[in-house]
């Protein structure tokens, strides 16, 4: 086999205290959960040569990481990067054992604090543990978006440069008021916030409670960190395209460097737009097969070779 799987576990305190309440009791606790990740190294990779530049990418809604299996180890994009010798990481983001004492869909880790501790946890094993180097690039699709983008904007990991296909970044004008599936992204911004109810049993939305974890309302996309750029798609259903025009106009408007690719069609799937490249700029062979490399994929690849 050309490339390695390493799976792992993390402990991840998943306990977010109500820090509204006057009390003179302990408040805040550990309250710690097995959470689920996993690391592909690629061919060449060594213990003790030359490290390996590691790329963090946060899956979407669509899948998770579990002890044997992962959404973003299937992808084209996992695979273009690997093949050309990068190291690929992600977790689950929402411990399962959590999830299910919550209440809360496994695959919706909605780019909380909770899923921001297992990603900078994951990372310091990964560090810990295999020969990478320091400095990461970070990738989200969908709600790997609003992961992705809490985990740069934490400023808790050194990164080179952001990426993400049709992102989530707003709490409020996606998760909460137009949710994918069924609404189960909405009941976990819910449950994990601690939302209170109105009469009828919904959910109040309440800005403070997200305290920085709503990409779209906080200050620091301003001056963002790291240049950054997205894909998204105008007739995209899912995740509206205007959402991510008006991020990444905030961030231009304030010095930042910051892109969007539109396409103008494709729904919330830019990475399936085109025809394949004829001659993509990388290694397109993975696992002994064939990549079909098509204009997004080939687009991302390009911009973390670019800082590269």
């Amino acid at each position: 086999m050309d490339y390695q799987i390493h799976r792992f576990s993390i402990p991840v305190n998943c306990y977010l205290p109500n820090d509204e309440l006057e009390t003179d009791k302990q408040q805040d606790f550990e309250e710690l959960y097995e959470d689920h990740g996993f690391l592909i190294l690629p061919e060449g990779y060594t213990q003790d040569g030359k490290a390996t530049r590691l790329v963090i990418n946060c899956h979407g809604a669509g899948g998770t990481v579990t002890t044997d299996d992962s959404q973003v180890e299937h992808q084209i994009l996992t695979g273009y990067l690997v093949a050309n010798g990068y190291a690929i990481m992600d977790v689950n983001g929402l411990p399962n054992e959590y999830a299910e004492k919550m209440n809360i869909d496994i695959r919706n880790n909605i780019g909380s604090p909770i899923a921001i501790r297992s990603y900078v946890k994951a990372y310091h094993y990964c560090m810990e543990n295999f020969n990478l180097l320091p400095d990461v690039f970070v990738h989200g699709g969908s709600m790997g978006g609003i992961s992705s983008t809490n985990l740069v904007l934490s400023g808790q990991i050194p990164v080179i440069a952001h990426s993400s296909l049709c992102p989530v970044l707003d709490t409020y004008n996606q998760i909460f008021l137009h949710p994918w599936s069924d609404g189960l992204p909405k009941f976990a911004l819910g449950i994990i916030y601690g939302l209170e109810k109105d009469e009828n049993g919904e959910y109040i939305y309440d800005e403070s409670k997200i305290a920085g974890y709503n990409p779209a309302k906080n200050k620091k996309i301003e001056s963002y960190p790291v240049p950054v750029k997205f894909w998204h798609c105008k007739d995209d259903g899912t995740i509206p395209f205007w959402v991510s025009q008006k991020f990444v106009d905030t961030i231009r408007e304030n010095g930042g460097v910051a892109y969007l690719r539109s396409f103008p069609y494709g729904g919330h799937e830019p990475q399936l737009v085109g025809e394949p490249i004829e001659n993509p700029s990388g290694i397109d062979v993975f696992g002994g097969e064939k990549l079909g490399i098509l204009p997004a994929v080939e687009e991302v690849f390009i911009w973390i070779k670019n800082f590269s």
